[in-house]
């Protein structure tokens, strides 16, 4: 669920002299409507917190999972609400690069790339090499 917090962070990320990477700056859910990020910007990179997700929950529905595979020990015991999903994005020549992609279920991170396309996110996320990644498509919330 969006919540006024999440407007009001994602505004106070959006300066006035918005550039044309700033187009990523938006709710996204998944074609399944199982998972909602808020892309956002610091600086010169764009980021993602992770909003809603259904693996989030544990089995009651309400309680977030811990991150229990996370590489860095003293991360395990943190609740996977509102983690950092994909940090270090730059914009260049129509595309978002250089990221990376945390999965909270095996506790790796992966490369990824974006590509927007009118309403449409495609998300590349691959270890080391593109062509052996897979895409994952998003739809901009309004």
């Amino acid at each position: 669920m969006v919540t006024l917090l999440h407007i009001l962070l994602f505004w106070a990320t959006v300066s006035p002299a918005q550039t044309p990477g700033d187009s990523i700056l938006h709710v996204w859910q998944t074609r399944e409507k199982d998972g909602k990020i808020l892309m956002l910007r610091s600086g010169n990179t764009y980021y993602a917190k992770m909003l809603y997700g259904k693996q989030l929950f544990e089995a009651d529905g309400k309680t977030y999972k811990k991150d229990i595979h996370n590489p860095d020990p003293a991360l395990r015991s943190r609740e996977l609400k509102e983690y950092t999903l994909i940090s270090g994005l730059t914009y260049q020549d129509g595309k978002w690069t250089g990221g990376k992609i945390y999965n909270f279920q095996d506790g790796n991170s992966y490369d990824v790339t974006i590509r927007i396309e009118g309403k449409v996110m495609s998300m590349r996320v691959f270890k080391g090499v593109p062509v052996f990644g897979r895409t994952l498509t998003w739809d901009m919330l309004e």
